[in-house]
């Protein structure tokens, strides 16, 4: 089942044209493909091979096998992609690399798991949980926060999840927006 949140999210920007949207660490495709349907060329990136292999029947999906927990360098393109999202995936060495591949006034939705989680299911394993407030403190100083929540997320399941939305804007508009007083 596709994240309704993230589908809610781009669902709110109102999107004419085509854009350019990466699915990170995409897994089975249970966001890229019903996304392909939408008016958006899809990039796909995962390191199992065997699960990008479920879209070649998807015109609208580009997939890259690739490991994104490694030091190599990332085969995407830098200040490309309209909308990145990520769900249901944590790794905090890389994470501020997604920064790069946004063009300005791209968005970034991103969602998953946080501490209290382990009391309902996967993962436990305190690497994969972001502490309270995490996603901000990581993103807010080259992105605008657009939304943020952390809690309980009732669904088939009971989790614990943090979701957030940024835009990426020039560093006069970030400093304009939220100049102190």
């Amino acid at each position: 089942m596709h994240s309704k949140w993230i589908f809610n999210q781009i669902d709110a920007l109102q999107i004419k044209k085509k854009i350019n949207l990466l699915d990170f660490a995409s897994g089975n495709g249970r966001n890229s493909i019903p996304l392909s349907y939408k008016n958006f060329i899809v990039t796909a990136i995962d390191k199992d091979q065997e699960k990008l292999n479920k879209y070649e029947n998807y015109n609208n999906i580009n997939t890259i096998p690739f490991d994104l927990e490694t030091e190599k360098e990332w085969p995407l393109p830098r200040e490309f992609f309209d909308v990145i999202i990520v769900v249901n995936y944590l790794y905090r060495p890389n994470i501020k690399k997604l920064i790069d591949l946004l063009k300005k006034d791209g968005f970034l939705f991103y969602e998953t798991f946080s501490f209290g989680n382990e009391k309902y299911g996967s993962p436990k394993n305190p690497d994969f949980l972001l502490k309270d407030g995490e996603l901000l403190d990581i993103f807010e100083n080259e992105l605008v926060p657009l939304s943020f929540y952390n809690g309980k997320i009732i669904g088939k399941n009971i989790s614990i999840k943090q979701r957030a939305s940024f835009i990426k804007k020039t560093s006069y508009y970030k400093d304009a927006l939220f100049k102190k007083r």
